[in-house]
Protein backbone atom coordinates (compact mmCIF):
# COMPACT_ATOMS: atom_id res chain seq x y z
CA UNK A 1 0.00 0.00 0.00
CA UNK A 2 2.58 2.19 1.16
CA UNK A 3 4.80 1.78 -2.66
CA UNK A 4 1.18 2.80 -3.85
CA UNK A 5 0.90 5.78 -2.50
CA UNK A 6 4.61 6.50 -2.94
CA UNK A 7 3.79 6.16 -6.61
CA UNK A 8 0.50 8.31 -6.52
CA UNK A 9 2.45 11.47 -4.43
CA UNK A 10 5.16 11.66 -6.99
CA UNK A 11 2.27 11.37 -9.92
CA UNK A 12 0.76 13.77 -8.08
CA UNK A 13 4.01 16.13 -7.47
CA UNK A 14 5.44 15.92 -10.87
CA UNK A 15 2.07 17.15 -12.07
CA UNK A 16 1.36 19.85 -9.46
CA UNK A 17 2.85 23.24 -10.88
CA UNK A 18 0.64 22.15 -14.00
CA UNK A 19 -2.37 21.91 -12.40
CA UNK A 20 -3.31 18.82 -15.10
CA UNK A 21 -3.15 16.26 -12.44
CA UNK A 22 -6.90 13.80 -12.46
CA UNK A 23 -6.53 13.00 -8.94
CA UNK A 24 -10.00 11.54 -8.61
CA UNK A 25 -8.49 8.81 -10.46
CA UNK A 26 -5.64 8.76 -8.82
CA UNK A 27 -7.39 8.07 -5.53
CA UNK A 28 -9.41 5.53 -7.55
CA UNK A 29 -6.69 3.56 -8.13
CA UNK A 30 -5.40 3.55 -5.15
CA UNK A 31 -8.53 2.82 -2.65
CA UNK A 32 -7.86 5.72 -0.49
CA UNK A 33 -10.27 6.67 1.44
CA UNK A 34 -11.56 10.09 2.95
CA UNK A 35 -9.68 10.93 6.82
CA UNK A 36 -12.20 10.38 9.36
CA UNK A 37 -12.00 14.50 11.26
CA UNK A 38 -15.42 13.83 13.37
CA UNK A 39 -13.64 13.81 16.96
CA UNK A 40 -12.74 16.73 16.36
CA UNK A 41 -14.82 20.04 17.37
CA UNK A 42 -15.37 22.93 14.59
CA UNK A 43 -15.40 25.23 18.19
CA UNK A 44 -12.53 27.82 17.27
CA UNK A 45 -12.45 28.10 21.19
CA UNK A 46 -11.41 24.59 21.59
CA UNK A 47 -8.17 25.45 20.48
CA UNK A 48 -7.49 28.72 21.17
CA UNK A 49 -3.88 28.45 22.51
CA UNK A 50 -2.19 27.82 18.87
CA UNK A 51 1.10 30.14 20.15
CA UNK A 52 3.79 29.02 22.16
CA UNK A 53 5.12 31.44 24.33
CA UNK A 54 8.44 33.13 24.10
CA UNK A 55 10.95 34.24 26.60
CA UNK A 56 12.33 36.98 24.03
CA UNK A 57 13.13 40.56 25.92
CA UNK A 58 12.69 43.69 23.59
CA UNK A 59 13.22 46.70 25.35
CA UNK A 60 14.57 49.49 23.49
CA UNK A 61 13.86 47.09 20.03
CA UNK A 62 11.91 48.77 17.32
CA UNK A 63 9.15 46.73 16.12
CA UNK A 64 11.21 45.49 12.97
CA UNK A 65 13.81 44.82 15.34
CA UNK A 66 11.93 42.61 17.79
CA UNK A 67 10.52 40.64 14.91
CA UNK A 68 13.78 40.20 13.10
CA UNK A 69 15.23 39.27 16.39
CA UNK A 70 12.53 36.48 17.19
CA UNK A 71 12.15 34.91 13.84
CA UNK A 72 16.17 33.93 13.10
CA UNK A 73 17.09 31.05 12.47
CA UNK A 74 13.64 30.47 10.95
CA UNK A 75 13.31 27.77 8.11
CA UNK A 76 9.75 26.50 6.30
CA UNK A 77 9.46 23.10 5.63
CA UNK A 78 6.77 21.90 3.00
CA UNK A 79 5.82 20.62 -0.49
CA UNK A 80 5.14 23.28 -3.48
CA UNK A 81 2.65 25.35 -1.32
CA UNK A 82 5.60 26.10 1.01
CA UNK A 83 8.37 26.40 -1.92
CA UNK A 84 6.00 29.15 -3.53
CA UNK A 85 6.32 30.96 0.37
CA UNK A 86 10.44 30.00 0.05
CA UNK A 87 11.13 31.35 -3.59
CA UNK A 88 8.93 34.70 -2.05
CA UNK A 89 11.37 35.15 0.81
CA UNK A 90 14.36 35.28 -1.66
CA UNK A 91 12.45 38.59 -3.56
CA UNK A 92 12.26 40.40 -0.17
CA UNK A 93 15.08 39.78 1.67
CA UNK A 94 14.94 43.16 3.23
CA UNK A 95 11.79 42.10 5.61
CA UNK A 96 12.77 41.62 8.74
CA UNK A 97 10.92 38.25 9.22
CA UNK A 98 11.79 36.84 5.14
CA UNK A 99 15.15 37.56 5.77
CA UNK A 100 15.42 34.76 8.33
CA UNK A 101 14.10 32.03 6.53
CA UNK A 102 15.92 28.99 4.89
CA UNK A 103 13.88 26.51 3.33
CA UNK A 104 13.52 22.72 2.91
CA UNK A 105 10.78 22.57 0.21
CA UNK A 106 10.64 20.78 -2.85
CA UNK A 107 7.46 19.96 -5.45
CA UNK A 108 5.84 16.67 -4.74
CA UNK A 109 7.53 16.58 -0.91
CA UNK A 110 4.25 14.93 1.31
CA UNK A 111 4.13 14.45 4.77
CA UNK A 112 4.79 10.46 4.69
CA UNK A 113 7.24 11.28 1.85
CA UNK A 114 9.63 12.46 4.39
CA UNK A 115 10.40 8.90 6.10
CA UNK A 116 11.10 7.25 2.83
CA UNK A 117 14.28 6.27 1.52
CA UNK A 118 16.07 8.74 0.05
CA UNK A 119 16.88 8.06 -3.52
CA UNK A 120 17.41 9.39 -6.94
CA UNK A 121 13.37 9.31 -7.18
CA UNK A 122 12.71 10.46 -3.90
CA UNK A 123 11.39 14.24 -3.09
CA UNK A 124 13.51 14.87 -0.07
CA UNK A 125 14.44 18.71 -0.25
CA UNK A 126 17.76 19.27 -0.95
CA UNK A 127 20.28 21.30 1.49
CA UNK A 128 24.28 21.72 1.06
CA UNK A 129 23.93 20.38 -2.83
CA UNK A 130 22.52 16.50 -1.46
CA UNK A 131 18.91 15.20 -0.57
CA UNK A 132 18.61 15.05 3.53
CA UNK A 133 15.75 13.77 5.98
CA UNK A 134 14.06 17.21 6.91
CA UNK A 135 15.14 16.53 10.90
CA UNK A 136 18.92 16.16 9.78
CA UNK A 137 18.70 19.20 7.69
CA UNK A 138 17.39 21.03 10.24
CA UNK A 139 20.07 20.14 12.44
CA UNK A 140 22.77 20.99 9.98
CA UNK A 141 21.96 24.26 9.28
CA UNK A 142 20.86 24.87 13.39
CA UNK A 143 17.55 26.41 12.78
CA UNK A 144 15.41 26.75 15.84
CA UNK A 145 11.84 27.97 15.00
CA UNK A 146 10.58 25.69 12.33
CA UNK A 147 7.18 26.10 10.41
CA UNK A 148 5.44 23.42 8.67
CA UNK A 149 3.55 23.92 5.58
CA UNK A 150 1.39 20.28 4.11
CA UNK A 151 -2.02 19.04 4.34
CA UNK A 152 -4.10 20.19 1.19
CA UNK A 153 -2.91 17.11 -1.14
CA UNK A 154 -2.34 14.67 2.00
CA UNK A 155 -6.33 15.58 2.63
CA UNK A 156 -6.58 11.92 0.66
CA UNK A 157 -4.90 9.87 3.38
CA UNK A 158 -6.90 8.63 6.23
CA UNK A 159 -3.78 8.76 8.44
CA UNK A 160 -2.74 12.50 8.05
CA UNK A 161 -3.07 13.60 11.10
CA UNK A 162 -0.79 10.57 12.99
CA UNK A 163 1.44 11.17 9.99
CA UNK A 164 2.00 14.60 10.61
CA UNK A 165 2.69 13.89 14.04
CA UNK A 166 5.38 11.54 13.71
CA UNK A 167 7.01 14.27 11.32
CA UNK A 168 6.96 16.53 13.78
CA UNK A 169 7.74 14.55 16.36
CA UNK A 170 10.68 13.05 15.02
CA UNK A 171 11.67 16.23 14.24
CA UNK A 172 12.25 17.00 17.79
CA UNK A 173 13.57 13.87 18.87
CA UNK A 174 16.96 15.14 16.52
CA UNK A 175 16.15 18.53 17.39
CA UNK A 176 14.55 18.97 20.73
CA UNK A 177 15.65 22.55 21.17
CA UNK A 178 12.92 23.84 18.07
CA UNK A 179 9.95 25.30 18.28
CA UNK A 180 7.31 24.04 15.78
CA UNK A 181 5.15 25.79 14.18
CA UNK A 182 2.60 24.18 11.34
CA UNK A 183 0.87 26.98 8.92
CA UNK A 184 -2.47 26.08 7.94
CA UNK A 185 -3.47 23.77 4.48
CA UNK A 186 -4.86 26.36 2.37
CA UNK A 187 -7.84 25.80 0.29
CA UNK A 188 -8.69 24.55 -3.53
CA UNK A 189 -9.25 26.59 -6.48
CA UNK A 190 -13.13 26.30 -7.56
CA UNK A 191 -14.24 23.18 -9.24
CA UNK A 192 -10.99 22.10 -8.95
CA UNK A 193 -11.98 19.32 -6.59
CA UNK A 194 -9.79 15.64 -6.86
CA UNK A 195 -11.95 12.93 -5.60
CA UNK A 196 -11.91 13.70 -1.61
CA UNK A 197 -9.39 16.60 -1.79
CA UNK A 198 -11.59 19.22 -1.11
CA UNK A 199 -12.13 22.65 0.28
CA UNK A 200 -14.52 21.49 2.82
CA UNK A 201 -12.10 18.70 4.56
CA UNK A 202 -8.88 20.97 4.06
CA UNK A 203 -11.12 22.56 6.26
CA UNK A 204 -12.01 20.08 8.79
CA UNK A 205 -7.94 18.95 8.55
CA UNK A 206 -7.11 22.61 9.72
CA UNK A 207 -9.84 22.17 12.73
CA UNK A 208 -8.31 19.13 13.92
CA UNK A 209 -4.80 20.02 13.48
CA UNK A 210 -5.26 23.09 14.83
CA UNK A 211 -6.36 21.38 18.01
CA UNK A 212 -3.68 19.18 17.77
CA UNK A 213 -1.23 21.78 18.06
CA UNK A 214 -2.62 23.52 20.73
CA UNK A 215 -2.43 20.26 22.72
CA UNK A 216 0.94 19.56 22.24
CA UNK A 217 2.16 23.04 22.51
CA UNK A 218 2.88 23.68 19.07
CA UNK A 219 2.15 26.77 17.13
CA UNK A 220 -0.90 27.28 14.46
CA UNK A 221 -1.51 30.03 11.77
CA UNK A 222 -4.32 30.10 9.71
CA UNK A 223 -3.74 31.95 6.63
CA UNK A 224 -6.39 29.35 4.78
CA UNK A 225 -9.40 31.42 6.02
CA UNK A 226 -7.55 34.79 4.94
CA UNK A 227 -7.05 33.77 1.44
CA UNK A 228 -10.88 31.71 1.20
CA UNK A 229 -13.73 33.43 -1.31
CA UNK A 230 -17.34 33.58 0.18
CA UNK A 231 -17.75 29.98 -0.53
CA UNK A 232 -14.80 28.27 1.33
CA UNK A 233 -12.50 27.72 -1.45
CA UNK A 234 -8.95 29.36 -2.98
CA UNK A 235 -10.22 32.88 -4.04
CA UNK A 236 -9.28 33.28 -7.59
CA UNK A 237 -7.17 36.95 -7.00
CA UNK A 238 -4.63 34.48 -4.58
CA UNK A 239 -4.14 31.74 -7.37
CA UNK A 240 -1.15 31.46 -9.63
CA UNK A 241 -2.32 28.52 -11.62
CA UNK A 242 -6.37 27.99 -10.89
CA UNK A 243 -5.51 25.14 -8.81
CA UNK A 244 -4.00 25.22 -5.63
CA UNK A 245 -0.45 27.18 -6.24
CA UNK A 246 -0.30 31.38 -4.65
CA UNK A 247 0.35 34.12 -5.98
CA UNK A 248 2.42 36.90 -4.33
CA UNK A 249 -0.62 38.78 -3.71
CA UNK A 250 -1.06 35.42 -1.41
CA UNK A 251 1.92 35.12 0.02
CA UNK A 252 1.54 39.34 1.23
CA UNK A 253 -0.85 37.65 3.46
CA UNK A 254 1.09 34.79 4.80
CA UNK A 255 3.73 37.50 5.58
CA UNK A 256 1.10 39.52 7.38
CA UNK A 257 0.37 36.24 9.30
CA UNK A 258 3.69 35.80 10.16
CA UNK A 259 4.42 39.26 11.64
CA UNK A 260 0.72 39.08 13.71
CA UNK A 261 1.87 36.16 15.06
CA UNK A 262 5.07 37.15 15.94
CA UNK A 263 3.95 40.45 17.52
CA UNK A 264 1.42 38.29 19.80
CA UNK A 265 4.43 35.76 20.86
CA UNK A 266 6.19 39.07 21.87
CA UNK A 267 3.18 40.48 23.43
CA UNK A 268 2.95 43.41 21.46
CA UNK A 269 -0.24 43.02 20.08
Amino acid sequence: MRQIKKIAALTLGTLLVSGVCSFGSLAAATGISAVDFSNYSSDASAASATMPATGISTPGFSTDDALDQLFQNSVIVGNSIGNGFALYTKKHADDPVLKNFQSLTANGFYIEGAFEDISSTSRHPFYMGQQRYVWDAIQLMGAKHVFLSFGTTEVQYPSVLEDYQRLINQIKAVNPDVDITVISATYIYPGKYYGTMTSANVKKFNTAMEQICAANGWGFINVADLLADANGDLNPIYSSDEYIHQNDLAYDIWTNSLKEYGLRKLGLA
